[in-house]
């Protein structure tokens, strides 16, 4: 009897385990990833254009960035830091050459390499980096609420 009742515990609790793992898998073939797709691209095109009223539109108020020196920074930090005139790094080009979009309803993570190429105190330099953006929708509208940048082969 007790036999019995511990396989039927630990089968019980095993389909517990594999239903929480089934909710973890990202959306498969969900229209919001194409959305997403489509949003990092232009977040990229912002940043190379200097847009950053347009680019500010996109962040959430909460947003923060994490710094390739592991420094963080709130929205406007970020924000402020972009728009500062006398900015020594410049960005020229921003080309993905990787990209992976998954979506968890209405949370998204986009992690993406892009060799960039940048003007950095009056010379023209090409570098690779790795990024990782979490967005949420809210009322129908992708928000970026994090994101970090690393630099690769540093």
């Amino acid at each position: 009897m007790k036999i019995a009742f511990v396989i039927t515990l630990w089968l019980a609790f095993g389909s517990l385990l594999n239903a929480q793992h089934a909710a973890l898998q990202a959306d498969t073939n969900s229209p919001a990833e194409a959305e997403i797709k489509s949003l990092e691209q232009k977040l990229a095109d912002l940043i190379v254009q200097s847009n950053w009223d347009e680019y500010a539109k996109h962040l959430a108020s909460d947003y923060v960035h994490t710094r390739d020196s592991g420094q963080l920074e709130s929205k406007d930090d970020a924000l402020g830091g972009l728009r500062d005139a006398k900015r020594k790094i410049i960005v020229m080009e921003m080309e993905p050459s990787t990209a992976q979009f998954r979506v968890y309803g209405d949370t998204a993570v986009a992690n993406a390499e892009f060799t960039i190429t940048v003007r950095d105190s009056g010379q023209v330099k090409s570098r690779r980096t790795r990024q990782t953006d979490v967005f949420v929708r809210r009322e129908g509208q992708w928000w970026l609420i994090a994101g970090q940048n690393s630099m690769i082969g540093k």
